[in-house]
C-alpha cells in the first residue's frame, strides 16, 4: 500500500524520515571518527519514533555488515533498555549487536545468555547467576560492567570494584567482560566540568581492570552531549541517543556544536481536522469553559488528546500548523480530542492535514518549542508519544 492511501487510515500519525536519520548517524560516524563504534540509542521505542522503524531503516547505513564477528566487528551497535525491545529487534533479523541498557529480571536472564545479546552487569548476584546459566547453556554471556563514577544510578560502587573484579577473574570461562562504561551526569550543562571529575574516575578504574588482567574491548563514557563536545569521552564507543533523532540535548549544546555537526529533525507528528464549527461571540470552548470567544470564531476540531501524548499543559497554550500557518489550541486539550483557531483560515475544510509537530510549508513547530511551553524537555516530548500511534517511514 502507497504511504497517502496508509495515511488516510489514521487519524494521527506519526512521518519518520529515513533520510534524516541516515544523515544524523553519518554525521556521528564522521564526527568521531572510524575507530569509534556508533551505539545507536533505540531504547523507549526510538525515542518515540518507532523501534522496529527506526532499527530497520539503520541496519543497511553506512557499508557495514550486518553480520558480526570477532574479525569483523559491526560499526553500529543498538542499545534498548529491556529485554522485550531486544527480541523485538532480533525477531526482524537485524544480527548487529544489541546491548540491553536497563534492568533485567532475574527470571529472564537465561533468554538473555541465549540469544547472545550483550547487558548491563553492576551487580555480584547477577554475574554469579550469569555464569551458572552460560555453564548450563555451554554459552558465554558478554557483559558490559557499568561503573559508578558520580551519577549515582545503576552502577558498581568505586569500593567495590575489588570484590566485582576478583568475581570477574573467577567466572571469566562463562562471563566475557566484553565493555566496561559509565554515564555522565551533566554534559549538557556546558558551564559544568563535572564530567572531568568523573572522567578521570572512570580512567583510573580502567587502569586498575588492565592491572588486575581484565581489559574489555570496549570502553564507552560518551552520550549524545559528550560525543558532540567532548572528544576525549569517545574512547571507541559512544552511545548515540538523541542527537540520532536530530535533537540536541540542550540549547547550550546546540549552539557550540551547530557548526561542526548539523543534525536534521526526524519526526514529524500530524492529524486531521475531522469537524468545523462556527462559534458565537460569548461562547466557551470545552471541558470548565475554560476558554472563552470574544469574537465569532472558526473551530476545528482535532481528534488527538492527551492519551495520545498531547500534553494537556496545550489547554489555550498550543499551536498547529494548518495550510502552513499557525493556529492557536484553545479550551482543554482533551483525553482524545482537541480544538484549534482556524478563523483566519477560508479554505480550511474537514480531512485537512494538521501538524502537531514538524514543518508544514514555510512554518515549523519544534520540539524545543513545545518543550518550552510546557516546561519540560525535548526528549520527554517525543518519548511520551503513544507508541499505539502508526509510525510512516518516509
Amino acid at each position: 500500500m502507497k504511504l497517502k492511501s496508509k495515511i488516510s487510515l489514521y487519524k494521527t500519525w506519526v512521518e519518520v524520515s529515513a533520510g534524516a536519520l541516515r544523515n544524523n548517524l553519518r554525521v556521528a560516524q564522521k564526527h568521531v571518527g572510524k575507530d569509534v563504534v556508533i551505539m545507536a540509542v533505540v531504547k523507549s521505542n526510538a525515542y518515540g519514533h518507532g523501534l522496529l522503524e527506526v532499527a530497520q531503516t539503520l541496519k543497511t547505513v553506512g557499508g557495514w555488515s550486518s553480520e558480526y564477528s570477532e574479525l569483523q566487528p559491526p560499526t553500529v551497535w543498538f542499545g534498548v533498555d529491556n529485554i522485550d525491545e531486544a527480541l523485538a529487534v532480533k525477531k526482524e533479523g537485524i544480527k548487529n549487536p544489541i546491548l540491553i541498557l536497563g534492568y533485567i529480571p532475574r527470571s529472564r536472564l537465561t533468554e538473555v545468555v541465549k540469544d547472545g545479546f550483550r547487558f548491563a552487569l553492576y551487580d555480584i548476584d547477577v554475574l554469579k547467576e550469569c555464569a551458572r546459566i552460560a555453564k548450563k547453556l555451554k554459552k558465554k554471556a558478554f557483559v558490559h560492567i557499568k561503573m559508578e563514577t558520580g551519577t549515582y544510578r545503576q552502577g558498581v560502587m568505586p569500593e567495590d570494584i575489588n570484590a566485582f573484579t576478583k568475581a570477574i577473574k573467577r567466572y571469566r570461562e562463562y562471563v566475557v567482560a566484553e565493555g566496561i562504561y559509565t554515564h555522565f551526569a551533566d554534559t549538557e550543562n556546558i558551564s559544568s566540568a563535572y564530567y572531568k571529575e568523573q572522567l578521570n574516575v572512570f580512567e583510573k578504574i580502567v587502569s586498575l581492570f588492565k592491572e588486575l588482567g581484565i581489559t574489555p574491548r570496549y570502553c564507552h563514557t560518551a552520550a549524545s552531549a559528550a560525543t558532540l563536545l567532548y572528544p576525549k569521552t569517545f574512547f571507541n564507543m559512544v552511545r548515540w541517543g538523541i542527537g540520532l533523532y536530530g535533537l540536541y540535548p540542550s540549547k547550550d549544546v546546540q549552539s557550540l556544536a551547530l557548526n561542526n555537526v548539523k543534525l536534521k529533525p526526524v519526526l514529524a507528528w500530524k492529524t486531521r481536522i475531522v469537524q468545523i464549527k462556527i462559534v458565537p461571540k460569548g461562547s466557551t470552548i470545552g471541558y470548565n469553559r475554560a476558554f472563552k470567544a470574544s469574537q465569532p470564531m472558526k473551530i476545528a476540531i482535532l481528534p488527538v488528546g492527551y492519551w495520545d501524548g498531547y500534553d494537556r499543559r496545550f489547554s489555550s497554550n498550543g499551536m498547529v500548523l494548518v495550510h502552513g500557518r499557525r493556529c492557536a489550541v484553545v479550551g482543554r486539550i482533551c483525553m482524545n480530542m482537541c480544538m484549534a483557531d482556524v478563523t483566519g483560515i477560508r479554505s480550511v475544510r474537514t480531512g485537512d492535514e494538521v501538524v502537531l509537530l514538524g514543518r508544514q510549508g514555510s512554518e515549523e513547530i519544534t520540539t524545543e518549542e513545545i518543550a518550552a511551553k510546557i516546561g519540560t524537555i525535548n526528549y520527554e516530548v517525543i518519548t511520551r508519544i503513544n507508541s499505539l500511534i502508526p509510525r510512516m517511514v518516509i
